[in-house]
Protein backbone atom coordinates (compact mmCIF):
# COMPACT_ATOMS: atom_id res chain seq x y z
CA UNK A 1 0.00 0.00 0.00
CA UNK A 2 3.06 2.22 0.04
CA UNK A 3 2.96 5.11 -2.46
CA UNK A 4 -0.82 4.80 -2.84
CA UNK A 5 -3.77 7.09 -2.18
CA UNK A 6 -5.84 5.63 0.66
CA UNK A 7 -9.25 7.32 1.18
CA UNK A 8 -10.22 8.27 4.72
CA UNK A 9 -13.65 7.97 6.29
CA UNK A 10 -13.37 11.28 8.12
CA UNK A 11 -15.30 14.52 7.74
CA UNK A 12 -12.36 16.87 7.17
CA UNK A 13 -9.33 14.78 6.26
CA UNK A 14 -9.73 13.03 2.92
CA UNK A 15 -6.67 10.98 2.01
CA UNK A 16 -3.77 9.11 3.61
CA UNK A 17 -0.52 7.88 2.15
CA UNK A 18 2.95 6.83 3.23
CA UNK A 19 6.49 6.23 2.06
CA UNK A 20 9.45 4.67 3.84
CA UNK A 21 10.18 8.09 5.34
CA UNK A 22 6.82 9.63 6.25
CA UNK A 23 3.04 9.42 6.61
CA UNK A 24 1.02 12.10 4.79
CA UNK A 25 -2.56 13.11 5.61
CA UNK A 26 -4.44 15.77 3.63
CA UNK A 27 -7.78 17.54 3.74
CA UNK A 28 -7.83 17.53 -0.07
CA UNK A 29 -9.01 14.53 -2.05
CA UNK A 30 -5.87 14.02 -4.14
CA UNK A 31 -6.24 11.54 -7.00
CA UNK A 32 -2.58 10.55 -7.31
CA UNK A 33 0.15 9.86 -4.79
CA UNK A 34 2.51 12.21 -6.63
CA UNK A 35 0.04 15.05 -6.05
CA UNK A 36 -0.24 14.14 -2.38
CA UNK A 37 3.54 13.99 -2.05
CA UNK A 38 3.88 17.37 -3.75
CA UNK A 39 1.41 18.88 -1.27
CA UNK A 40 3.96 18.37 1.53
CA UNK A 41 6.09 21.14 0.01
CA UNK A 42 3.38 23.19 -1.69
CA UNK A 43 -0.14 22.65 -0.38
CA UNK A 44 -3.19 23.94 -2.22
CA UNK A 45 -5.54 26.72 -1.20
CA UNK A 46 -7.57 25.81 1.90
CA UNK A 47 -5.65 22.53 2.16
CA UNK A 48 -4.16 21.29 5.42
CA UNK A 49 -1.39 18.71 5.16
CA UNK A 50 0.01 16.76 8.09
CA UNK A 51 3.19 14.72 7.90
CA UNK A 52 4.51 12.26 10.48
CA UNK A 53 8.12 11.10 9.98
CA UNK A 54 8.28 7.31 10.32
CA UNK A 55 11.41 7.63 12.45
CA UNK A 56 9.32 9.48 15.08
CA UNK A 57 6.67 6.74 15.40
CA UNK A 58 6.78 4.81 18.67
CA UNK A 59 3.66 2.65 18.40
CA UNK A 60 0.74 1.67 16.16
CA UNK A 61 -2.39 0.11 17.61
CA UNK A 62 -6.08 -0.55 17.06
CA UNK A 63 -9.05 -2.28 18.65
CA UNK A 64 -10.54 -4.93 16.34
CA UNK A 65 -14.08 -3.69 17.02
CA UNK A 66 -13.20 -0.02 16.65
CA UNK A 67 -13.19 2.06 13.47
CA UNK A 68 -9.78 3.70 13.75
CA UNK A 69 -6.10 2.96 14.30
CA UNK A 70 -3.77 5.10 16.38
CA UNK A 71 -0.28 6.39 15.73
CA UNK A 72 1.85 7.34 18.72
CA UNK A 73 4.83 9.47 17.80
CA UNK A 74 7.21 12.08 19.13
CA UNK A 75 7.28 15.70 18.02
CA UNK A 76 9.62 18.32 19.44
CA UNK A 77 10.33 16.12 22.44
CA UNK A 78 6.65 15.57 23.27
CA UNK A 79 4.54 12.42 22.85
CA UNK A 80 1.70 12.85 20.35
CA UNK A 81 -1.17 10.64 19.20
CA UNK A 82 -3.32 10.69 16.07
CA UNK A 83 -6.31 8.47 15.33
CA UNK A 84 -6.97 7.62 11.68
CA UNK A 85 -10.27 6.34 10.28
CA UNK A 86 -10.01 4.63 6.90
CA UNK A 87 -12.86 4.63 4.41
CA UNK A 88 -12.35 0.87 4.00
CA UNK A 89 -11.88 -0.72 7.42
CA UNK A 90 -11.05 -4.11 5.86
CA UNK A 91 -7.57 -2.93 4.83
CA UNK A 92 -6.69 -1.51 8.26
CA UNK A 93 -4.70 -4.45 9.60
CA UNK A 94 -2.68 -4.96 6.41
CA UNK A 95 -1.93 -1.22 6.19
CA UNK A 96 -0.82 -0.97 9.82
CA UNK A 97 1.22 -4.16 9.46
CA UNK A 98 3.04 -2.76 6.42
CA UNK A 99 4.01 0.43 8.25
CA UNK A 100 5.03 -1.66 11.29
CA UNK A 101 7.22 -3.83 9.04
CA UNK A 102 9.09 -0.76 7.79
CA UNK A 103 9.68 0.18 11.43
CA UNK A 104 10.66 -3.39 12.37
CA UNK A 105 7.98 -3.38 15.04
CA UNK A 106 6.79 -6.55 16.75
CA UNK A 107 3.12 -7.40 17.03
CA UNK A 108 1.35 -8.25 20.28
CA UNK A 109 -2.31 -9.01 20.97
CA UNK A 110 -4.16 -8.41 24.21
CA UNK A 111 -7.79 -8.39 25.29
CA UNK A 112 -9.38 -5.05 26.13
CA UNK A 113 -10.48 -4.39 29.70
CA UNK A 114 -14.01 -5.62 30.35
CA UNK A 115 -14.76 -2.34 32.11
CA UNK A 116 -14.19 -0.31 28.92
CA UNK A 117 -17.32 -1.44 27.00
CA UNK A 118 -19.39 -1.16 30.18
CA UNK A 119 -18.41 2.49 30.59
CA UNK A 120 -19.16 3.28 26.94
CA UNK A 121 -22.52 1.50 26.90
CA UNK A 122 -23.50 2.88 30.29
CA UNK A 123 -24.18 6.19 28.58
CA UNK A 124 -26.76 4.55 26.34
CA UNK A 125 -28.26 2.60 29.22
CA UNK A 126 -28.83 5.87 31.08
CA UNK A 127 -29.98 7.96 28.12
CA UNK A 128 -32.52 5.52 26.69
CA UNK A 129 -34.86 5.49 29.75
CA UNK A 130 -34.53 9.29 30.11
CA UNK A 131 -35.35 9.94 26.44
CA UNK A 132 -38.16 7.37 26.49
CA UNK A 133 -39.76 9.13 29.48
CA UNK A 134 -39.33 12.55 27.85
CA UNK A 135 -40.83 11.45 24.51
CA UNK A 136 -43.66 9.58 26.24
CA UNK A 137 -44.61 12.72 28.16
CA UNK A 138 -44.50 14.68 24.90
CA UNK A 139 -46.84 12.13 23.27
CA UNK A 140 -49.22 12.28 26.25
CA UNK A 141 -49.30 16.08 26.08
CA UNK A 142 -50.19 15.83 22.38
CA UNK A 143 -53.09 13.54 23.23
CA UNK A 144 -54.31 16.21 25.65
CA UNK A 145 -54.10 18.87 22.96
CA UNK A 146 -50.73 20.39 23.93
CA UNK A 147 -48.68 20.05 20.78
CA UNK A 148 -44.91 20.53 20.79
CA UNK A 149 -43.60 23.63 19.01
CA UNK A 150 -39.85 23.87 18.42
CA UNK A 151 -37.85 27.08 18.75
CA UNK A 152 -34.25 28.17 18.38
CA UNK A 153 -31.44 26.44 16.54
CA UNK A 154 -32.35 23.43 14.41
CA UNK A 155 -36.02 24.06 15.13
CA UNK A 156 -36.98 22.31 11.88
CA UNK A 157 -35.29 19.07 12.93
CA UNK A 158 -36.68 19.32 16.45
CA UNK A 159 -40.18 19.89 15.09
CA UNK A 160 -39.86 16.90 12.78
CA UNK A 161 -38.85 14.73 15.74
CA UNK A 162 -41.70 16.13 17.83
CA UNK A 163 -44.22 15.38 15.07
CA UNK A 164 -42.93 11.81 14.78
CA UNK A 165 -43.25 11.27 18.54
CA UNK A 166 -46.80 12.64 18.54
CA UNK A 167 -47.72 10.41 15.58
CA UNK A 168 -46.40 7.30 17.34
CA UNK A 169 -48.24 7.96 20.58
CA UNK A 170 -47.19 7.11 24.15
CA UNK A 171 -47.64 3.35 23.85
CA UNK A 172 -45.46 2.91 20.77
CA UNK A 173 -42.86 5.30 22.17
CA UNK A 174 -42.67 3.21 25.35
CA UNK A 175 -42.37 -0.04 23.37
CA UNK A 176 -39.61 1.37 21.15
CA UNK A 177 -37.75 2.66 24.23
CA UNK A 178 -38.05 -0.70 25.96
CA UNK A 179 -36.78 -2.55 22.88
CA UNK A 180 -33.88 -0.13 22.61
CA UNK A 181 -32.98 -0.71 26.26
CA UNK A 182 -33.13 -4.50 25.85
CA UNK A 183 -30.91 -4.30 22.76
CA UNK A 184 -28.40 -2.10 24.56
CA UNK A 185 -28.31 -4.54 27.50
CA UNK A 186 -27.77 -7.42 25.05
CA UNK A 187 -24.82 -5.82 23.21
CA UNK A 188 -23.29 -4.72 26.54
CA UNK A 189 -23.54 -8.28 27.89
CA UNK A 190 -22.18 -9.73 24.63
CA UNK A 191 -19.23 -7.30 24.55
CA UNK A 192 -18.49 -7.94 28.24
CA UNK A 193 -18.27 -11.68 27.67
CA UNK A 194 -16.42 -11.36 24.36
CA UNK A 195 -13.88 -8.57 24.83
CA UNK A 196 -12.26 -7.27 21.67
CA UNK A 197 -8.63 -7.88 20.84
CA UNK A 198 -6.26 -4.95 20.84
CA UNK A 199 -3.38 -5.21 18.38
CA UNK A 200 -0.22 -3.31 19.29
CA UNK A 201 2.85 -2.85 17.12
CA UNK A 202 6.02 -1.41 18.67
Amino acid sequence: MKHQIIPLGEEKRKVFGFTEEQIIISTKGHKTFDALLESTTKSGILETVKTIPLKSIKELNFNEKGKTFSIKYEKEGKDKKDSIQLDDKSIRESLVSEIAEIKNFSKSVSLESKIKPLLLNAIGLVLIPILTYFFREMALDAQNGEHYVAYGRRSGLKQLLGNAVEALGPTKVTVIGALGLVYMLYITYKRYNNPASELIFR
